[in-house]
């Protein structure tokens, strides 16, 4: 009976000892994850031009014991660095004892051009010092792991072709009057009444618009000397510019202001001067 009872006693402590050892081996799963706080943000052009826009990055998990390096990459919708935005870093850092990373400032660049389609940069967490950690929320479909920042335009998406109309409208200090406009490239041809002038309704211009940058909305507006055509009286117009003409394509509105000459006896004669605004109807 008592070598029963000291088999029994052994048998109990190898189980134990068996069932502690297999406890030492469990592995549980700690799910800790790296994010951005949003999926999505809007980036005003002219704001964030002045002030940054921030973003940081959370860590949901334990506290850390030693600083997380977290790197990141950036795909460009429609939007370029150095011509649409700016990053502060592409590297960011959360300290040891914190939950949050320091920050990333997006910098907007108020270039003026207006886009039919949406200028945006996705932020996507490429990897982290501790590989432990996973990227974004959630194991079968992890988000939060990239963030679009869409560029909101303080401009219109319109271009100059707006001005290729036969709907404009020149008012001037006497009036205004009906005028067409026909655009190629950069140069615009104006033919109307450009003078406030009954007996010259045909007179052409031809002016070039010169945008601030490369698909600016709003830019000056310039022309050489240039023939007008000839009146219904017979007389030939010759215009002159005066200072440096301007346009905006939101507006719809080109302003340019000029000397008017008529050719008599071989030579031009000054007339007057008029100020222009040409506008879509």
């Amino acid at each position: 009976m008592m070598k029963t009872n000291k088999l029994l006693i052994i048998l109990i402590i190898l189980i134990t000892f068996v069932s502690c050892d297999n406890d030492d081996n469990i592995v549980d799963p700690v799910f800790e994850f790296i994010a951005f706080q949003k999926k999505s943000v809007g980036v005003n052009e002219a704001e964030a031009s002045i002030t940054p826009f921030p973003i940081v990055i959370d860590l949901l998990g334990y506290e850390p014991t030693q600083d997380i390096t977290i790197n990141l990459t950036v795909t460009e919708n429609n939007a370029v660095d150095g011509v649409d935005y700016t990053l502060s870093t592409k590297t960011l850092v959360v300290k040891k004892g914190t939950y949050t990373s320091d920050t990333l400032y997006i910098s907007t660049i108020d270039n003026l051009i207006g886009s039919l389609e949406e200028r945006s940069i996705d932020i996507s967490i490429a990897s982290t010092s501790n590989s432990e950690l996973n990227i974004g929320l959630g194991l079968d479909n992890p988000t939060n792991g990239v963030i679009r920042a869409v560029i909101i335009d303080d401009e219109c998406s319109d271009t100059t072709d707006v001005f290729n109309s036969e709907n404009i409208s020149n008012e001037t200090p006497w009036g205004t009057f009906p005028v067409t406009g026909n655009l190629n490239g950069n140069v615009l041809t104006l033919q109307g009444d450009l003078i406030a002038y009954g007996p010259f309704p045909n007179a052409k211009l031809e002016v070039t618009l010169n945008p601030i940058s490369n698909g600016a909305t709003k830019g000056s507006v310039t022309f050489e000397q240039q023939v007008a055509g000839t009146d219904n009286d017979g007389y030939v117009y010759a215009f002159k510019q005066v200072g440096e003409g301007t346009f905006d394509v939101c507006s719809g509105v080109v302003e340019v202001e000029y000397e008017v000459y008529y050719e008599s006896g071989g030579s031009w004669a000054y007339w007057y001067t008029i100020t222009n605004t040409f506008y879509i109807e």
